[in-house]
């Protein structure tokens, strides 16, 4: 972290707005800003359009028996500063929306109001997001009243989805549930002939309560329940929430374990991106190499059984370090299994890249409008392929990432004009995954030269209470953050888990505009969103 960008943001908001904040402190790289709630549009409003900062998440707690209320925290990101702007809501349980200033808003507010109970004031849109129709009114399950053991009635009730009208429009629904071993999620699709001209999107069929029961567990326990909030991300997601409580208890863990992290958060990236490239070869209908891009994927998911047990990388985190060690032996397995991937790749997207058939089905489908990527705060490979230039290893450096990627003037140059290029559309997306796992080859080798140290620190054994702290990962699909407050006798006081799936959703029911019907498979594997990583 660069102390003097935290220390010019901390300025610069208090020189703003000093007769509005009530309190400010730092915590490593975040800080906090507690104002008064009818304050905090303007002060959120400047922090995003002035300093261009964009809206990361929104965390809603409830402190009514600790005579605190409801907390809201408005996280923002600028650079590798995270900027909290903290406010309490009355008796009126209600708070002043900005969703219309700052639109990424507008589904944590939405969001709050299903699992709080607080109204949104100034929201053009309180339908519910996450707790379905059948849900039955004035039952908050995120609220501290509520029980985990409680099982609420149902009511009946219909589900408002856009109508568009118009002669000749026709709607085709699809999902929830779909023709294939694929997790439940609906979509409207409204059609001019077999052009879309408007997509909705309803998830949440698979809600799992994640947030709530980790309230009732030991910390240990919750970084397993982390590791299966989506399990292709179980790297990226134990080591944001193992991060938090690291930062909470004030504790580095040790260089060995920085890089065994980076090794496997890389290995997960790799096995994963050539899963959708498979994906996106098949519905371009090229099975020759979704086949060939499959196998790659087998044998990486074999190399990862091999070094940690697990297919999918369970088990690898430990809080204050990693479970899984890395031995002389792993290293020439992962030495020579990487080479041979790696050389049968490029044989393999050279090939791709050789079908003009492939190349031009994937050119100008599912394209993104910049202006709207970066209101909806998108992250991972769905900004960048609109050159919106976002990627948490860089940006906030963890485990190993800050030995890697040490670009010369030159190379930023190119760098940024690359980005610029970019137009946003499933071809990119590709050529984007292709280069990240020419990348992760590179970042795998060259954090195999461990330091001979151990593989965890202890953590103390008892945590102050109510201390909080914001954890952050990028897995294959983006930025994950997690924040925890710690409770009284090392429990959970609050967890609040956005993965980049939450952020990324969104977009698909615009960058399907003006494609055609047959085009949505193409595009929604080419964004790679996560049913289960969105329905928490």
């Amino acid at each position: 972290m660069n102390k003097t960008n935290l220390e010019n943001y901390a300025n610069e908001i208090t020189d703003k707005f000093s007769k509005m904040i009530t309190k400010t402190y730092q915590n490593n790289d975040e800080i906090h800003f507690n104002v008064e709630l009818n304050d905090m549009p303007k002060i959120c409003d400047y922090i995003y359009k002035n300093l261009n900062a964009r809206l990361a998440t929104i965390i809603c707690s409830d402190k009514q028996k600790n005579g605190g209320g409801f907390v809201i925290r408005y996280v923002f990101e600028k650079e590798d500063v995270f900027i909290f702007v903290v406010v309490s809501v009355g008796q009126d349980l209600s708070f002043p929306s900005i969703a219309l200033q700052i639109p990424s808003a507008a589904l944590y507010e939405r969001e709050i109001k299903d699992m709080f109970g607080l109204i949104p004031t100034g929201n053009p849109d309180t339908r519910p997001l996450v707790l379905h129709e059948h849900w039955p009114e004035g039952i908050y399950p995120l609220r501290k009243g509520f029980k985990l053991e409680t099982k609420p009635g149902r009511q009946e009730k219909e589900y408002q989805f856009l109508k568009v009208q118009g002669e000749g429009i026709n709607e085709i629904p699809v999902g929830p549930v779909h023709a294939g071993i694929i997790e439940p999620g609906h979509f409207r699709f409204s059609i001019l002939g077999e052009n879309i001209i408007n997509l909705e999107t309803r998830l949440f069929y698979t809600h799992k309560g994640i947030e709530k029961l980790a309230e009732s567990m030991k910390l240990d326990d919750v970084l397993f329940l982390s590791e299966r909030i989506a399990g292709d991300e179980s790297v990226a997601n134990s080591t944001a929430y193992c991060q938090a409580i690291e930062k909470i208890s004030q504790v580095e863990i040790p260089n060995r374990a920085k890089k065994i992290r980076t090794i496997f958060g890389e290995l997960e990236r790799i096995y994963n991106h050539a899963g959708t490239l498979a994906g996106i070869s098949t519905d371009a209908s090229f099975p020759f190499g979704a086949a060939r891009l499959n196998i790659l994927k087998e044998r990486l998911m074999q190399l990862n059984e091999s070094l940690s047990g697990s297919r999918i990388l369970f088990g690898v985190n430990k809080i204050g370090g990693v479970r899984c060690n890395i031995t002389d032996e792993n290293k020439k397995l992962i030495l020579k299994t990487v080479s041979e991937i790696s050389d049968d790749f490029e044989k393999i997207i050279h090939l791709l890249k050789s079908k003009s058939s492939f190349m031009d089905r994937l050119r100008g489908t599912g394209t993104i409008p910049k202006k709207t990527a970066h209101e909806l705060g998108v992250v991972g490979v769905v900004a960048r392929c609109i050159g919106i230039d976002v990627d948490t290893r860089r940006d906030h450096p963890y485990a190993s990432y800050s030995l890697h990627d040490h670009k010369t003037p030159q190379q930023l140059m190119q760098h940024k004009i690359e980005m610029e290029k970019r137009t946003g559309d499933a071809l990119t997306r590709f050529e984007i995954r292709v280069n990240e796992v020419q990348d992760s080859f590179g970042i795998i080798r060259e954090s195999l030269d461990l330091d001979d140290d151990a593989l965890f620190t202890s953590i103390p054994v008892h945590l102050e209470p109510f201390r909080s702290a914001l954890g952050c990962a990028e897995s294959h699909r983006g930025q994950t953050l997690h924040w925890v407050m710690i409770g009284e006798n090392n429990s959970i006081f609050r967890y609040k888990v956005r993965t980049a799936s939450f952020c990324n959703w969104s977009i698909i029911e615009q960058a399907v505009l003006n494609d055609i019907v047959p085009d949505f498979p193409l595009v929604n594997k080419s964004l790679d969103l996560s049913y289960s990583g969105n329905d928490l």
